[in-house]
């Protein structure tokens, strides 16, 4: 964890843009880096071929099938995709944006999330104005809201960084301490060392249990949420 620490996180302070928190509660965003560090497996970076080497569509080894446009921007398919590759201990950057139309006004709910593991999702959501809740940006889906609603407006890009850790086992196989995750939302710190209660709704029958590693899911299957610059340092 060191050194994804190192590899960026903490560069400087600022004020941040939250205007659903009361002024005297407004958090403080850091400024991280979006730079993949030494060690990084870069998933997406713009490359339109990254999208079938590195993904399959879900339920299949089917390559992934997202559009990149000429911006190097990834939109769906109405499918998930899955990283061909397994992680388990990591660091997670991923850049969203959920849909707006040309007045900027919001288009669908922005209904998305990242799965760690396949297993653990991160929600994404348009929940700029929100109230923190278990369904919101930034909450360990149905288990722990986001501390603070830290989201962008609809059309807006924003960022996950995500500190993973995976389940441990005892020798007989039996989860011994639940995975946990620390979430950086447009550098507010949302998710404190948080522990998944297990694996939540974004398993949809599949990637049963709770396991050491397990691929990366975008999810892409509700509404059309694009994505940029992904990439994993394992840990």
């Amino acid at each position: 964890m060191a050194g994804a620490l190192a590899a960026g996180l903490i560069l400087s302070h600022s004020r941040a843009h939250a205007d659903a928190q009361p002024p005297d509660t407004l958090p403080i965003a850091i400024n991280i880096s979006p730079e993949a560090p030494p060690g990084a497996v870069i998933l997406f970076s713009g490359k339109p071929d990254q999208i079938p080497n590195n993904f399959y569509s879900r339920y299949s080894k089917d390559p992934g099938a997202w559009t990149v446009d000429a911006d190097g921007v990834a939109t769906p398919n109405k499918h998930d995709i899955v990283t061909k590759q397994e992680f388990g201990d990591s660091y997670v950057h991923v850049e969203f944006r959920c849909p707006a139309d040309a007045n900027g006004n919001p288009v669908t709910g922005g209904n998305s999330g990242v799965g760690l593991e396949g297993r653990y999702e991160v929600q994404i959501l348009n929940s700029y104005g929100h109230k923190p809740g278990g369904g919101e940006c930034g909450a360990l889906y149905e288990e722990k809201p986001p501390m603070v609603i830290a989201s962008k407006k609809a059309g807006e890009w924003q960022t996950y960084d995500i500190i993973f850790r995976a389940p441990r086992f005892d020798d007989a196989g039996k989860v011994i301490e639940q995975a946990h995750a620390t979430v950086f939302q447009n550098g507010i710190l949302v998710q404190n060392n948080e522990a998944f209660t297990g694996p939540t709704g974004i398993q949809y029958g599949e990637l049963k249990g709770e396991v050491k590693t397990g691929p990366l899911i975008l999810q892409g299957d509700h509404n059309p949420v694009q994505f940029r610059n992904v990439w994993v340092l394992p840990l």
